[in-house]
């Protein structure tokens, strides 16, 4: 006796995927440019929004976005908080400092991998945040460009930037969803 044939579906776009695209950057300018020292830095968004494309555009990419991405950006935060120290307070030098300090955290970051697969297969977003992370901070990104309202403390700086680059994260996983949404996808069965 032959089994049932089992129904097969697709999904089809009833708007198509450039024009979602472009409708999603036009609604993502608004965060980046009319928030003022709270502005959100669009390009380390669109990172995220790739990352949820690489993911399988599906709902639970957000789940690895949203928690690894803030992991990687994590380690440049702690790096930038020791160099931040100690070239301030005890004057020493700024690129040695560097050196030492992303060197030893970059360790830790990647040695803590073996611990859980995530951080392996989804490490497109963990490598993502710290990579952002660092653009934050060596390019000097600041209040009304994507880093947030800083104060000028070398020890509370790191922190406040790594927030606008975890915020980044979230509207960029937040603009991945919508772009698939707004291509209004609809399940069709296959005949």
């Amino acid at each position: 006796m032959a089994e049932p044939k089992k129904e097969e579906y697709k999904v089809v776009q009833r708007v198509p995927f450039w024009l979602a695209v472009a409708l999603t950057v036009v609604i993502s300018i608004p965060f980046g440019v009319f928030l003022g020292p709270f502005n959100i830095a669009l390009w380390s968004s669109f990172i995220a929004w790739a990352e949820y494309f690489a993911f399988g555009a599906v709902y639970k990419a957000l789940k690895y976005i949203y928690t690894l991405f803030p992991l990687g950006a994590l380690w440049g935060a702690i790096s930038a908080t020791f160099v931040n120290y100690f070239v301030t307070y005890l004057h020493s030098n700024l690129i040695l400092n560097v050196v030492i300090w992303l060197f030893i955290w970059v360790a830790i970051m990647v040695y803590i991998m073996k611990y859980h697969q995530n951080f392996t297969k989804y490490s497109l977003a963990y490598f993502n945040g710290l990579s952002m992370y660092l653009a934050f901070y060596f390019a000097h990104i600041g209040p009304g460009v994507g880093g947030g309202p800083l104060t000028g403390n070398p020890l509370i700086d790191p922190w406040i930037l790594w927030v606008w680059c975890y915020l980044s994260a979230i509207l960029g996983g937040f603009l991945g969803w919508l772009n698939v949404q707004l291509t209004l996808p609809k399940k069709v069965r296959i005949p």
